[in-house]
C-alpha cells in the first residue's frame, strides 16, 4: 500500500545538512531541543519558526515560546528567524518556500514530531509542487516518545488522527498524495 511505502521511505531518509532548520509549530516546545541539537551539530546555520497558531489544548504553543526555548538552549538570536504568521501546517510550508526563495535556501530540515512527520512532509511536497520549487526537503523528526502522555495525548494515539487529516487535506488539495511523496523521496535518494 502506498501509505506504508511512503512511511517506510520517510522513516529511513538519511539526515543531511541544509540551509535552515525549519521548526514546525505544535507538540508544545518539545521540538525545540532537537532543533538546537541539529544547529549545534552544524546541520544548518539558521533556525526558522513561523507558526501563528495558539491552541495550547492541541499543543500549538506560540512560536515566541518555542523561540525562547531555543534561545535558552544556547542558540544565538542572530541565527533564528521568527515570525508568527502561518496559522497551520500548509501555511508554514508555503511561508517556508517564500523564505527559501528570498533567503537562498536550497535545502530545509523539517523538524516535527514522530506522529506529525508524515503529514508535514507531504504538505511540504505539495507546497513545493504548487510553487514549482525544487527545494530539497529533509525529514529531521525529533526523537520524542510515542507513549509519553502530553496534555494533548500520546503521539501514538495522535498518529491515527494525522493519517485521517492526510486523507482529508488531500481532498482539499493541501497535501500531496502518498504516491507523490514516494516519487519525491525516490528522486532524491
Amino acid at each position: 500500500m502506498a501509505r506504508e511505502r511512503f512511511s517506510a521511505l520517510l522513516d529511513t531518509q538519511t539526515l543531511a545538512k541544509g540551509d535552515c532548520i525549519f521548526v514546525m509549530q505544535g507538540d508544545g516546545i518539545f521540538r525545540a531541543a532537537h532543533a538546537v541539537r541539529l544547529f549545534k551539530a552544524e546541520f544548518a546555520p539558521e533556525i526558522a519558526i513561523v507558526g501563528g497558531a495558539n491552541k495550547r489544548a492541541y499543543g500549538s504553543f506560540p512560536s515566541k515560546e518555542v523561540c525562547n526555548e531555543i534561545l535558552r538552549l544556547g542558540v544565538p538570536k542572530t541565527a533564528i528567524y521568527m515570525e508568527e504568521t502561518a496559522p497551520h501546517t500548509r501555511g508554514e510550508a508555503d511561508r517556508a518556500l517564500v523564505l527559501a526563495r528570498e533567503r537562498g535556501w536550497e535545502a530545509l530540515l523539517i523538524v516535527t514530531s514522530p506522529h506529525h512527520q508524515y503529514r508535514a512532509f507531504l504538505t511540504f511536497v505539495k507546497a513545493a509542487q504548487d510553487a514549482s520549487s525544487d527545494i530539497k526537503l529533509i525529514n529531521a523528526v525529533a526523537p520524542l516518545s510515542w507513549t509519553e502522555q502530553t496534555p494533548w495525548g500520546t503521539r501514538s494515539r495522535l498518529l491515527h488522527e494525522e493519517f485521517a487529516k492526510i486523507d482529508e487535506y488531500q481532498k482539499k488539495g493541501d497535501v500531496a498524495s502518498y504516491e507523490d511523496g514516494i516519487a519525491y523521496l525516490e528522486s532524491r535518494s
